[in-house]
């Protein structure tokens, strides 16, 4: 068994390092915008890469700069606490945030669906704990894109003796977040 494992884990490595060689060009290209991000929330065992679940691109029609002031704005209206917040390579937010029943305003089932039971939807009445992130782009001076990033899990109030679940978007919060940063983002 050990000639085995040991064969099977110099191809592992050798894998590694020719993937690695292979993707010098993409690395070098990454250095220049941030590090992708990944998060592991309750109700998945997996780690995620954020930008897999990013939005398509939402054009505003304003600076980068104006833009990601605006998106600031939107995500401390809503009490997110920013975690990253790297201007210089767009990109804000927060990779493992708890709330209950409600984010800024508006109940989370109005955002995510956790699935339901007795007491309603799991969403309203269990510890959300949610990564949201906020990808900024220039497409030219005046004009900048934007993508958003979201993913959640929800946990029982009463301990850990029920398990978590993983939650989906309704993609109501997506397209309000992106809205909103239109509205505010207004070039003088």
């Amino acid at each position: 068994m050990m000639p085995t494992f040991r064969t099977r884990a110099v191809l592992a490595v050798w894998a590694i390092l020719s993937a690695s060689a292979a993707g010098d060009v993409s690395a070098q290209a990454q250095t220049q915008r941030a590090t992708p991000i990944r998060v592991r929330l309750p109700g998945n065992l997996r780690w995620m890469w954020m930008d897999s679940v990013a939005t398509d691109p939402v054009s505003v029609a304003a600076s980068p700069a104006m833009t990601y002031t605006a998106a600031s704005a939107v995500l401390q209206e809503l009490k997110v606490p920013l975690s990253v917040n790297e201007p210089q390579n767009g990109v804000l937010g927060n990779g493992g945030f708890t709330m209950v029943r409600l984010l800024g305003r508006e109940r989370l089932s109005k955002y995510l669906s956790c699935g339901t039971g007795n007491s309603g939807a799991y969403a309203d009445v269990r510890r959300v704990t949610m990564a949201l992130f906020f990808w900024l782009d220039s497409t030219g001076q005046a004009q900048s894109t934007v993508k958003v990033g979201m993913l959640a899990g929800a946990q029982d109030l009463e301990g850990v003796s029920k398990n978590a679940l993983l939650c989906g978007s309704t993609g109501t919060l997506e397209t309000f977040l992106t809205e909103e940063i239109r509205k505010r983002a207004v070039m003088p």
